[in-house]
């Protein structure tokens, strides 16, 4: 069990540059920029509707500060498994702006460092170790088997419907000995100490987004035990849970926690409209106006020092058995 996080008291009172087509398997086309808009946000074009979240600039401030708070967290961990220096490849899949494949590239230049989302919104200019593809990893993957030494994904929850087809696709495209990584936040949102309550609009909220996805196939409540269970089913071993706790708002008393909860907070309150908008309106059959005006109270939530909330947090890491 993980040690609650002690509170402080509190009185009662990337821009839309592109990679050169040659860095990509499937080529920017216009069936690829081509984006969607609605209600103001943009969505990606390629694969229309497989991933409900926005891509524009608003929404790649919130990826990269959800980054650093869950790199705080992790203690500016990359990766948990036990790999060695001289790893030859790693795929990032789902990697949104790219901010987690640069931080590998420039700590591993000897390593060949590939992203793959449905969305081309990495940086135009990176390290001549990093590669990426736009490209649905649901699909049938373009790379060989046996090929990296690393897949890790990070807060993939609300993007893939088929975890057991990702984990056996990553067997294969695994070398024998690799490792999968899954570095993941359950939005369940938490308190050690009650002060969340059940009729709480942020539980309301939490709420309303499991049943909108639920509604499309896609899971967003879940534990690191139910992820090892599907990497064992599919053939990993070495199974290993690393639980953590991402705090909301700047509650805790610990400085760094408190600088966690501060970057999780400024994610969700600028954030927190392109989570929720599609969601609702297009699968629990809420009007726009509605929608926010319940973020304000979610948002007014989150930032009292009084609720002392988290999302739960976990890695967990399998590795491909040596035949």
């Amino acid at each position: 069990m993980i040690d609650p996080i002690a509170a402080q008291a509190v009185a009662s009172n990337h821009d839309e540059d592109f990679f050169d087509e040659g860095s990509y398997t499937t080529s920017i086309a216009s069936s690829i920029t081509d984006y969607k808009y609605e209600h103001g946000r943009r969505y990606h074009a390629y694969q229309e509707g497989r991933y409900l979240l926005p891509n524009d600039e608003v929404e790649q401030n919130r990826m990269d500060l959800q980054y650093h708070a869950v790199r705080l967290v992790f203690g500016d961990k990359l990766f948990f498994a036990p790999l060695q220096k001289d790893m030859k490849r790693v795929l990032d899949v789902g990697t949104g702006t790219g901010i987690w494949v640069e931080d590998v590239a420039d700590s591993y230049p000897d390593t060949e460092v590939y992203g793959i989302d449905l969305s081309p919104i990495q940086p135009r200019w990176s390290a001549p170790n990093v590669k990426y593809q736009v490209d649905d990893v649901e699909q049938p993957w373009t790379f060989p088997p046996n090929h990296f030494d690393l897949i890790h994904t990070r807060i993939m929850l609300g993007s893939l419907r088929d975890w057991p087809l990702f984990f056996t696709q990553c067997l294969k495209h695994l070398r024998p000995g690799g490792y999968v990584e899954c570095q993941e936040l359950s939005v369940d949102a938490r308190t050690d100490d009650d002060s969340l309550p059940d009729n709480s609009a942020l539980t309301a909220w939490c709420n309303n987004q499991y049943d909108a996805m639920k509604t499309i196939g896609m899971e967003l409540k879940v534990t690191g035990d139910m992820i090892k269970k599907q990497m064992l089913e599919a053939g990993f071993v070495d199974v290993e849970v690393k639980e953590f706790k991402t705090p909301i708002g700047q509650w805790p008393q610990d400085e760094k926690m408190r600088e966690t909860g501060a970057f999780q907070l400024v994610a969700m309150l600028e954030g927190i409209g392109g989570l929720t908008m599609a969601l609702w309106t297009r699968f629990l059959g809420w009007k726009r106006e509605d929608v926010e005006d319940e973020l304000v109270k979610v948002k007014k939530e989150m930032q009292s020092k009084n609720m002392h909330s988290y999302w739960p947090t976990f890695a967990v890491y399998g590795r491909k058995p040596v035949e």
